[in-house]
């Protein structure tokens, strides 16, 4: 079984970001102020999208994306992890791609997208029940990074490529959500066996 390239690339990412995570401290940012501001890229680019610029949209949310990419490296890098910081972080996810894709349904983009945000949900609720059972969902083979990717191909393809493209999306969502919840059952029995 794969993993998603969010948690494959996750140490790289934070060695690379070291640097910049430090400056940014220095300079009185928070990870955070990271994570708001990626949340109002978003914002507006679902404000752009609505009023008929998908390509300034598309533009404005991937670097709501790379902001979130940055937030959770740098948080680690200086210690400043916390459990408000992770939830904040998952909810700000899930409403960047909430107002992006309601902006794109309102400025003519097919109401399918909203299938990607239905499987998000489902991976989020996943993600949460995992973590209140102290175990993570790193067996989760389709992140964000993936959805995001096929998200973007289905604004830029034509109809029907599009709709395929969103529902793709959203089903390999449910199958994360399917083998996040499997790991989780499976580590609860070892947990019990190990126990008798």
């Amino acid at each position: 079984m794969g993993l998603s390239l969010l948690y494959v690339l996750k140490p790289q990412k934070d060695r690379a970001l070291c640097s910049a995570s430090h400056i940014l401290l220095a300079m009185g940012t928070t990870p955070n102020m990271v994570t708001a501001a990626g949340l109002l890229m978003s914002v507006t680019a679902g404000l752009l999208a609505a009023s008929g610029h998908l390509y300034a949209g598309i533009s404005f949310f991937i670097i709501g994306a790379c902001l979130d990419a940055v937030d959770g490296s740098f948080a680690r890098a200086c210690g400043l992890s916390s459990e408000f910081g992770r939830y904040f972080d998952s909810m700000c996810d899930r409403l960047s791609e909430l107002v992006f894709i309601t902006g794109t349904v309102a400025g003519g983009v097919p109401s399918s997208a909203f299938t990607v945000i239905v499987g998000s949900l489902f991976l989020l609720a996943s993600r949460i029940y995992n973590h209140r059972k102290g175990l993570n969902s790193d067996a989760a083979m389709f992140g964000r990074p993936e959805r995001l990717a096929l998200l973007i191909a289905g604004l830029l393809s034509p109809a029907p490529y599009n709709t395929a493209l969103f529902l793709v999306a959203g089903f390999l969502c449910l199958v994360s959500s399917t083998q996040a919840m499997a790991s989780c059952i499976a580590a609860g029995k070892l947990k019990e066996k190990a126990a008798r």
